[in-house]
């Protein structure tokens, strides 16, 4: 495959969770337009313990997908017959701890999308990728806007469940003329078990962050920085992309060095142009929310780092050497939840903010110097 070629892919990939991120994006700040403070931290915090129950139920099979799959290698099959049964479990757990049956089956559903993504990945099937990442994106905003009418922000969770149920057609595309092969996954426990304990430390530094903030802080002041963090979950668009698109690629030993300085150059553009225009577009669009402006800069420029590590793992995954992906992850999560209580009680949402990104760079020099360990 050529560099143009892989361009154009990057740039399928990209562009749809760009678009998709965008949606949601401007979704979240419809929503933080006419609930509550408190309500939108309360939703924030109902979304982090989705995403964090749903990484449990995938148990890491969707990076044993993408990488063996292109190997082609029979591991999807099993691997959703085990993330339907773990995620069943998850359903009925969460609902006994939270009694609440929206995130319950949210976690469930979103388990089911995450994996169904891998297998389409894994057969660089990136069009249909990226018309389903789009689709889910359009029917949330649908559904939830409808059901919210009746059962409120209980029916925006409800309306992100039915968004994740567009993909099921496609199993009879993954599965179709093949056998569940327990054996074949049974030596890929490790590689599994290093990439579920990576997804499980990302999904806290990314959503679990939440929970701590709200229980800490409270509702209120997470909604800022929830606002905060939804928007540089749109930027990282890149970086999402970027590891969706070059894990497989790396598999089968294609470098992608172009692709890779193309990306780092646009994440340094985006960070640039949204530090300059988020006070103007904050202030004139919800200005209840100016104290996330300042936390809302710090978190653009850690789309920078974020791309940079993304570069790094897919490497890391390429060679089957989850290891490093694995403690790389353990170190920024676990540095950014330690800054939690200590940067956020004397600085705020800023002390917040400056740990997110410190603790994104020392993943960056942690990948550099395991990168020269590795000889990668």
């Amino acid at each position: 495959m050529d560099s143009k070629h892989g361009i154009k892919d990057l740039l399928t990939i990209g562009t749809s969770q760009f678009i998709s991120q965008i949606i949601l994006g401007l979704f979240w700040l419809y929503l933080a337009s006419i609930v509550s403070k408190s309500e939108y931290g309360e939703l924030g915090f109902l979304m982090s313990i989705v995403n964090v129950a749903a990484v449990v139920s995938v148990l890491g099979l969707a990076s044993t997908v993408v990488v063996y799959e292109a190997k082609k290698e029979n591991v999807f099959p099993v691997s959703l017959i085990i993330v339907l049964i773990v995620s069943s479990i998850t359903f009925i757990v969460t609902f006994f701890l939270y009694q609440n049956f929206a995130i319950s089956i949210l976690a469930m559903g979103q388990a089911f999308f995450t994996l169904m993504i891998a297998g389409i990945n894994s057969q660089k099937r990136y069009g249909n990728l990226s018309w389903h990442r789009i689709l889910r994106s359009l029917a949330t905003i649908i559904f939830a806007i409808i059901l919210y009418q009746y059962f409120g922000i209980t029916g925006i969770i409800l309306g992100y469940f039915i968004a994740t149920l567009f993909i099921v057609k496609e199993i009879f595309t993954l599965l179709k003329g093949r056998k569940i092969d327990f054996p074949t996954l049974r030596t890929k426990i490790v590689f599994t078990a290093y990439s579920f304990i990576n997804t499980l430390s990302n999904v806290f530094f990314y959503w679990g962050d939440k929970a701590i903030i709200g229980i800490i802080f409270g509702f209120s002041m997470l909604a800022s920085y929830q606002l905060a963090g939804q928007y540089m979950l749109l930027m990282e668009g890149i970086p999402i992309s970027l590891m969706v698109y070059l894990v497989p690629q790396e598999s089968e030993g294609r470098k992608n060095k172009k692709i890779k300085i193309f990306s780092l150059i646009i994440s340094i553009l985006i960070a640039i142009v949204s530090i300059l225009a988020i006070p103007f577009a904050v202030i004139e669009i919800l200005p209840d929310y100016e104290d996330a402006i300042l936390p809302i800069q710090i978190l653009s420029l850690s789309v920078i780092p974020l791309t940079i590590s993304a570069i790094q793992q897919s490497e890391f995954l390429g060679k089957e050497n989850s290891r490093a992906v694995l403690i790389g992850g353990i170190i920024k999560s676990g540095l950014y939840l330690l800054f939690i209580p200590l940067l956020g009680t004397p600085f705020g949402l800023e002390g917040i903010a400056i740990g997110l990104l410190v603790s994104a760079i020392v993943r960056v020099i942690y990948n550099m110097g395991a990168r020269k360990v590795l000889n990668l």
